[in-house]
């Protein structure tokens, strides 16, 4: 397939997510809880799109050093259970190489909005300070609600995960330290089939869609969409 550079793929694409703190006891995480990539053409109203069905629905790791691009009034503070899970205040954001690979993919198959769900809502650009943190938060009786397959919000993950496309596109990675996270996932995904391209490593782990080699982007694309193609 064509491989559709950043610079155009920017003039088809916008990327709106929901920012947050999330406060647990005396602390607060910045989090990042849905990404929602849509056609600028649709021109969609940012604040409706959450309760869409999207046309497509993926699984990262976490939202990395994800960021808005228009100003933020104010943070949202949430704590965990939360009482209204069906409204989420949306910002302009700024794609990343990941995305671009996930656009790629939506342009091939004519997907117009894709969500972006992520193992964990913590934003943290480094993977070992935030895998470092996750078994920090483990030894806290609520501390795995950062994740939107945890127990705690079982509601909210079911109206992200609506889709028209009934498989789930995975990429959250190959360490071996996201194995309780994946765990949680999958079995909050019950049977749902899961596309992706799978570590050697482990079974329940698979590659990220955006490696530093050109030739590596290249190939997680064609694995990919043959794999879509083939299901």
């Amino acid at each position: 397939m064509k491989f559709i550079y950043a610079s155009e793929l920017k003039e088809i694409f916008s990327c709106y997510g929901h920012f947050y703190n999330w406060q647990l006891e005396k602390d607060e995480y910045p989090c990042r809880s849905v990404l929602e990539i849509v056609r600028k053409k649709d021109n969609v109203d940012k604040n409706s799109l959450w309760g869409k069905k999207a046309d497509a629905v993926v699984i990262m790791m976490n939202p990395g050093s994800s960021r808005p691009i228009e100003s933020v009034l104010e943070t949202e503070i949430r704590r965990y259970p939360y009482s209204d899970t069906c409204f989420k205040s949306m910002v302009l954001t700024q794609p990343d190489n990941t995305q671009y690979q996930i656009m790629r993919v939506g342009i091939k198959f004519g997907w117009r909005h894709i969500r972006v769900l992520n193992l964990s809502d913590l934003r943290d650009s480094k993977s070992v300070s935030f895998l470092n943190c996750i078994k920090i938060l483990n030894k806290i009786p609520t501390g795995n609600n950062h994740s939107l397959f945890s127990e705690k919000r079982i509601e909210e993950c079911a109206i992200s995960l609506r889709r028209k496309f009934d498989p789930i596109i995975v990429g959250w990675g190959q360490d071996a330290g996201l194995l309780p996270l994946v765990n949680q996932c999958v079995k909050r995904l019950d049977d749902i089939p899961l596309v992706g391209v799978i570590s050697d490593l482990n079974p329940l782990l698979n590659l990220h869609p955006s490696p530093m080699l050109q030739s590596a982007k290249e190939n997680w694309l064609y694995q990919v969409v043959k794999n879509l193609e083939n299901l």
